[in-house]
C-alpha cells in the first residue's frame, strides 16, 4: 500500500508542479500551504557574464565558483553572453519544513541524514535553462565548486558527503520522487576500476565540493545520522485528527539539523516511520481542515509500538510560520 500511495502522490505531483519552478512543488499543495512555501528562504539571483570566471556568494555564506565558458544550451552548444544564477539555500529544520524538503536517504532503511546545507541551484539565460559544459566537469580543467560554512551546531563528527535529489529535466519531480530521497552525488572511479565516494573534510571553516555534471538542481551537504552503535530501529505511529484536506507529518531527532518524512497508512489518521529505541524525537504535524491551519508538536523518547498524538492548535498561516521558525 505504501508503494501505491507514493505512486498516487507522484501522479498528482506531475499534474500540479510547474516544470521550471525553483521552489519544490507539493503534490497536494493549496493556496494556504503556498503561504508556508512563500515564507521559506527566498530565491537569490545573480546576473553574470558567461565569458568570465565567477565566484558568487549567497546571503548564507555559501560560494558557488566556476570557470569561464562553463555552460551549454540544451542542444549542447556553448552558451555566451549574460546569464542568471538562481539559488535557494536551506540551513535549518525550520527552513526544510517551510520548503517541504526532508533529509531521508533514497532506497535505504535505517538511515537518515543530518544536513550542513541544502541548495537548489539553477542557471538560466532568459527562458532557457543552462547545463554544465561537459568539459568543465573533467579533472583536466578548472571545475565548478560549492562551498558552505560548517554549522556551529546540529551536526556530529561523522564524515560529510555531497548528495543530490533525482530530479528530471528542468527541475520537475519525477513519479515517486518524494519517496526516493537523497542519493550520492559524486561517485568516482579509482585506478582499479572500483567506485568510491569521497568525503568532504572541513577546511578553514568550510565544506567544499566539486559539482558533478548533473548537479544543477537540489544539492545537499549531509552526513549520516549515527544514533548509537547496535541501535534497534522500531516502528511507531503518529495519529492526527480526521477530516483534513492535507496532513504533513515529520519526525526529527532532537538537536540535529535533520528532518524525516512519515508514511501514510490505510488509516488516513495514522502516519508512521521508524527510529532507534531511546531516541529523543520530535513529531511535527501541520494540517488543513475546512480551510483552517492546525499545528502541533510532541517530544518523545522513542519506544516500540507507541502511537503519538500531538495536540493541534488552530492558527493563522502567519502564526504557523512563526511556530515553525521556533523549531
Amino acid at each position: 500500500m505504501k508503494q501505491l500511495a507514493f505512486l498516487c502522490l507522484g501522479v498528482a505531483l506531475l499534474a500540479a508542479c510547474r516544470k521550471d519552478d525553483v521552489i519544490i512543488c507539493d503534490p497536494l499543495a493549496t493556496a494556504t500551504f503556498a503561504d508556508l512555501r512563500a515564507a521559506a528562504p527566498a530565491v537569490q539571483t545573480f546576473t553574470f557574464d558567461l565569458g568570465r570566471a565567477q565566484s558568487l556568494r549567497t546571503t548564507g555564506g555559501a560560494t558557488i565558483s566556476f570557470p569561464a565558458n562553463s555552460f551549454a544550451l540544451p542542444n549542447g552548444t556553448l552558451a555566451t553572453g549574460q546569464a542568471t544564477l538562481r539559488v535557494r539555500e536551506l540551513h535549518s529544520v525550520s527552513d526544510m519544513v517551510l520548503a517541504g524538503l526532508h533529509t531521508d536517504v533514497g532506497g535505504r532503511t535505517n538511515a537518515l541524514l543530518v544536513s550542513a546545507g541544502e541548495f537548489n541551484i539553477q542557471f538560466w539565460q532568459g527562458a532557457t535553462r543552462l547545463q554544465w559544459q561537459r568539459s568543465v566537469t573533467t579533472a583536466n580543467t578548472p571545475q565548478p565548486t560549492l562551498s558552505t560554512p560548517v554549522p556551529a551546531s546540529g551536526l556530529d563528527t561523522t564524515r560529510m558527503f555531497l548528495w543530490k535529489l533525482p530530479f528530471a529535466a528542468n527541475g520537475a519531480l519525477p513519479v515517486k520522487a518524494d519517496s526516493v530521497g537523497w542519493q550520492p552525488a559524486a561517485l568516482q572511479v579509482n585506478p582499479q576500476g572500483q567506485f568510491f565516494w569521497p568525503s568532504l573534510p572541513a577546511s578553514s571553516g568550510l565544506y567544499t565540493a566539486v559539482l558533478p555534471l548533473d548537479s544543477i538542481s537540489w544539492t545537499n551537504f549531509d552526513q549520516y545520522w549515527r544514533p548509537t552503535s547496535n541501535a534497534v530501529w522500531t516502528w511507531n505511529q503518529v495519529r492526527v485528527p480526521a477530516g483534513a484536506s492535507e496532513s504533513r507529518v515529520y519526525l526529527r531527532p532532537a538537536g540535529y539539523t535533520s528532518l524525516c518524512r512519515t508514511f501514510g497508512t490505510n488509516d488516513p489518521t495514522l502516519w508512521e516511520n521508524h527510529f532507534p529505541n531511546g531516541t529523543d524525537v520530535q513529531a511535527i504535524v501541520i494540517q488543513i481542515r475546512d480551510g483552517q491551519f492546525y499545528f502541533g508538536t510532541q517530544r518523545y523518547n522513542w519506544q516500540p509500538n507507541v502511537v503519538m498524538a500531538p495536540t493541534l492548535e488552530a492558527l493563522s498561516s502567519a502564526e504557523v510560520v512563526q511556530r515553525i521558525r521556533q523549531l
